[in-house]
């Protein structure tokens, strides 16, 4: 029996493989580019890391990339305040985790800030617990 050229060089289908889940995007912003690094390297291996040192980059990278979960290198502030709740908009149950340096005279709005998220931590922080938590997040 002949076969013609285009049957000969045709490659057997692949076997249907399971579909691939999506990896989960973190959105991370910090105004340290070594920080962004040190986290995107940490993180990599388990979820798509997007990073930013441009804080008004943050809503357009949450709502373009789909993102599921941020984390925050910010100092509390009205502004933050107002940028958790536009990220809160723009994907309703987005968990948010803030990182920053501890000052008793923001105490209000530390305060104010633990209402509107899901974790802080502040610095310096274990790596570990944080990553714990963004996995707890994440995969429930």
């Amino acid at each position: 029996m002949r076969r013609t050229m285009a049957e000969r060089t045709r490659k057997a289908e692949p076997a249907s493989r399971p579909a691939r889940r999506r990896k989960k995007t973190v959105v991370l912003y910090s105004p340290d580019l070594n920080f962004c690094f040190s986290l995107s390297l940490l993180f990599q291996d388990r979820y798509d890391v997007i990073t930013t040192t441009n804080l008004g980059m943050l809503e357009e990278f949450v709502e373009r990339h789909a993102a599921d979960l941020v984390l925050m290198d910010a100092v509390p502030s009205e502004g933050t305040l107002e940028r958790i709740e536009r990220l809160k908009r723009i994907r309703c149950g987005l968990p948010i985790i803030m990182v920053y340096v501890y000052s008793s005279r923001d105490f209000g709005l530390d305060r104010a800030v633990r209402e509107k998220i899901d974790s802080v931590f502040y610095k310096p922080f274990e790596v570990d617990t944080v990553s714990s938590r963004i996995d707890c997040l994440l995969n429930g």
